[in-house]
């Protein structure tokens, strides 16, 4: 696959949890989404009760214009997210009131935030638009916060023998999912390759991404594919959903 560049929130393999306090928090209780929610169709709403919490309730809703109010579609299904729960993601670090983390590399934390919603994948064929079918040594996604690809999914070779990363056509978890478009920093080592993708147990949860049950994954991955659909994801705790202009009922 070369140099294919996705910026995916990664599959948070992090390191402890940083908390991060912005001073400047009080000045910015709200903040208005510009992109990607503000042009999206399509909305797949990943709530969590605190900050803390590794479950989650999934919620898809649609409009068919930016200018319209979100209608519910569908049922909400029960989603896993990362051990130690969510933290702001990079983009959203402004956010963060005193005491609430920032998303960072092996933290096992979920990125809190809005992102777009790229590419479905897994290990079979499909006729599902922009479909990645995962192969071996040629899908390797890149955690290293030391390397150029960090946080781009490449071949196995341009990786190098020594970067560490995720051979996703050897996870199972993987046989469906959806790519997350997570703009990360190397720098600020902010977390990589995050998916939304299949769970190995309702009870179980991720190290920092979203999964959810093997039907909910799949309707999930169809109902983005459309690409007039914008689809985007947002990941929050329930009590800090005001501070994201644009959800429902946060307008």
């Amino acid at each position: 696959m070369g140099g294919y560049r996705v910026w995916i929130p990664a599959l948070l393999l992090v390191w402890g949890c940083q908390c991060w306090v912005n001073p400047s928090w009080a000045r910015r209780e709200l903040r208005k989404l510009d992109e990607p929610l503000s042009t999206a169709f399509r909305l797949v709403l990943v709530e969590t009760p605190t900050f803390t919490s590794s479950s989650a309730t999934i919620t898809t809703y649609e409009r068919k214009s930016p200018t319209e109010d979100w209608l519910k579609v569908g049922e909400p299904a029960r989603a896993k997210v990362g051990r130690a729960g969510v933290g702001w993601g990079h983009p959203y670090m402004d956010l963060a009131r005193p005491g609430e983390p920032i998303k960072r590399e092996g933290d096992k934390r979920a990125p809190a935030g809005v992102f777009s919603l790229s590419r479905p994948f897994g290990f079979g064929s499909s006729n599902l638009f922009n479909y990645m079918q995962l192969e071996k040594g040629q899908h390797f996604c890149v955690d290293d916060t030391a390397s150029d690809h960090y946080s781009r999914i490449v071949s196995s070779k341009m990786a190098g023998p020594e970067t560490s990363g995720e051979r996703m056509w050897a996870i199972d978890l993987y046989r469906k999912g959806i790519l997350v478009d997570y703009p990360t920093s190397r720098t600020a080592k902010a977390g990589s390759c995050i998916f939304v993708h299949v769970w190995s147990s309702p009870d179980k949860p991720t190290v920092g991404c979203v999964a959810a049950s093997e039907p909910t994954v799949k309707r999930l991955q169809k109902w983005v594919s459309d690409p007039d659909a914008k689809a985007v994801i947002a990941i929050v705790p329930v009590e800090a959903e005001d501070r994201l202009l644009g959800l429902p009922g946060h307008r």
